[in-house]
């Protein structure tokens, strides 16, 4: 068993060849958006961290400037000999006050001066010859902090007994009260050069707010987080208000930090101390960028693609428009209008293709008019071989009766009969017109059934129901007439037999009946003659119906409803046109 076809989706061009516009719009756009977005992107955050490094670079440098000051402080004093030899030794008396107020204290605030005021300088001695001095004025102003103490101070101190100082040692720590004060000290030996042994410790302290003063938090951007961590990643000073951790940094509470998921962490090393200036940035803020970029790439992409989409509009109406027109002239040459051309414009294959539409169109209605023409011509012909061939017969049968009421002396009958045998040949021959009015029709038919009448005896009954509005119609010479005298020739089967012949309009059209109630005929019958192959049986009937289809098309024409026995219905066809008459000249070339 075949399967039927599933019936396709009718989708007009128009729409097709938009979508084809699209998606070859669409695709090189999203293509090219996303590879300008993703490389804009890119580039954006290559560049602001580029920034966000030259920041936090300068950032340690500054540390490192600071840092840098304490050092080369403590280097004065490390270097000194004579300063090494004055507190390794041992003084009395005047010199020993002397070597005091006039070289190591001034040494120690010379120390003392090179960095910023915050810093404190503490030196520690095993010399207990030494004697001890602390400067702590808070009413002056710009207070110098330079002490000197003995060794016995810090010798039990956690701090210092940790230290593994030596000759060319140095070290960060936060020593003391330096954790609660929030400062840091760094440490040096104090070495005696004689012995090349530890005699001291030179101590330089200094509060971490004024060396990572540069490392504040949000500098570096909104929700930024900037901070000073050692080598060993625990957390040593950070910026944030009030002393609390933030947020990310909250695990640093036990000392070492660990570096979220959602910030971007950058490190520098700080050259003068074993720490480095960490700054986590939060994606979310380098996203910002990003999104204006997007909003921008998006901003044009659409522009673009509405640009894009009008033109595809345009250029798929204007190609649409083209195909139309010759879908519309080729359903109006599958409806039979043969008069429709397609409108050529431009030069291009649309204007070539229209102007070949036109041309075929032109040929093809010339050769049916010719084929129409001789059809026409034909027909015409057959029916006047046909009206010869029915004239003598139909004389002689006339002439026949004519004699013969002659001979019976039926004089009436006799001019009636000639009557209307002269009004029958004026109305078949008057002027050879073969478009005549419905009037004229009826009226041929009418005289016809007169003389078979006559010479009948009255045993033909004829009936009429003729609807005015008809009579002024056009109609196709002689197609009624043939139908009356077929009935009455192979229908008659009794002693009388009746006639009904009507007129009416019909939804626009006219319709001529002959009903009969003679022999009737089988449905086989009916079939064969209106064949157009049929062979003997219902020329005339054949010739009527092509005729009638040659003047008006094939909507129109005969149609044969009988039976057997009951009789027969002739129903003609043809539309209504007024008729207009041919001036008597023009009827006679």
């Amino acid at each position: 068993m075949q399967m039927k076809r599933a019936k396709s989706v009718y989708i007009p061009i128009s729409y097709k060849l938009l979508i084809s516009y699209l998606l070859l719009v669409l695709t090189p756009i999203i293509a090219i958006g996303s590879y300008a977005y993703l490389s804009s992107v890119r580039s954006t955050e290559q560049h602001t961290r580029s920034n966000l490094e030259v920041a936090v670079k300068q950032i340690a440098s500054n540390v490192d400037f600071r840092l840098k000051d304490m050092v080369r402080s403590t280097d004065e004093l490390y270097a000194d000999q004579t300063l090494a030899r004055y507190l390794a030794g041992y003084h009395s008396g005047w010199e020993r006050y002397s070597i005091m107020s006039q070289y190591i204290l001034p040494r120690l605030k010379n120390a003392a001066n090179l960095p910023d005021p915050e810093v404190e300088l503490s030196v520690y001695v095993s010399n207990p010859d030494v004697g001890e001095f602390y400067y702590n004025d808070s009413a002056a102003e710009d207070v110098r902090k330079y002490s000197l103490f003995h060794m016995d101070r810090i010798e039990d101190e956690d701090w210092y007994r940790g230290l593994d100082l030596h000759y060319g040692s140095s070290v960060w720590r936060q020593t003391g009260n330096d954790k609660a004060d929030g400062s840091i000290s760094y440490l040096r030996p104090l070495i005696n050069y004689d012995t090349l042994q530890l005699n001291g410790l030179i101590k330089m302290t200094a509060n971490m707010k004024y060396i990572f003063s540069d490392a504040v938090s949000g500098q570096l951007g909104e929700d930024s987080i900037l901070f000073i961590a050692d080598n060993a990643d625990r957390l040593l000073f950070t910026s944030s208000p009030n002393g609390v951790i933030p947020e990310p940094l909250a695990s640093a509470a036990s000392g070492y930090i660990k570096q979220p998921n959602s910030y971007m962490q950058i490190k520098q090393p700080v050259t003068n101390m074993p720490a480095s200036v960490v700054a986590w940035i939060p994606y979310a803020s380098l996203q910002k960028n990003s999104q204006q970029v997007r909003n921008v790439t998006i901003g044009i992409c659409l522009v673009t693609l509405v640009l894009l989409f009008l033109i595809s509009l345009a250029m798929s109406q204007y190609f649409s428009r083209s195909f139309q027109k010759l879908v519309s002239s080729l359903k109006s040459f599958q409806e039979g209008d043969f008069h429709k051309r397609m409108p050529v414009r431009g030069n291009d294959e649309f204007a070539e293709i229209g102007s070949a539409f036109n041309e075929m169109a032109s040929t093809i209605q010339r050769l049916i008019d010719e084929v129409y023409v001789v059809s026409l011509e034909k027909k015409e012909t057959e029916l006047q071989v046909l009206h010869s061939q029915m004239n003598p017969h139909f004389l002689y049968n006339t002439f026949s009766s004519i004699s013969r009421m002659a001979k019976l002396g039926e004089i009436d009958k006799l001019h009636e009969v000639i009557r209307s045998l002269a009004r029958f040949y004026r109305l078949t021959l008057h002027r050879g017109e073969m478009i005549i009015p419905v009037e004229q029709e009826l009226q041929i038919a009418e005289s016809y059934l007169d003389i078979q009448r006559i010479k009948n005896a009255d045993r033909i009954h004829v009936a009429y129901a003729i609807a005015p509005e008809v009579l002024e119609s056009e109609s196709v010479k002689f197609i009624l007439q043939p139908f009356v005298e077929n009935a009455l020739e192979h229908a008659w089967y009794d002693d009388e037999i009746s006639l009904v012949i009507r007129a009416y309009m019909e939804e626009g059209d006219v319709v001529f009946e002959v009903e009969d109630n003679g022999l009737g005929m089988k449905e086989e019958l009916i079939g064969q003659i209106l064949e157009p192959a049929g062979q003997g049986i219902g020329y005339g009937i054949r010739n009527v119906d092509q005729r009638i289809k040659l003047q008006y098309g094939r909507p129109y024409g005969v149609a044969i409803h009988s039976s057997l026995g009951e009789g027969t219905l002739i129903r003609l066809r043809f539309p209504y046109r007024p008729y207009h008459s041919v001036p008597e000249e023009a009827g006679q070339l």
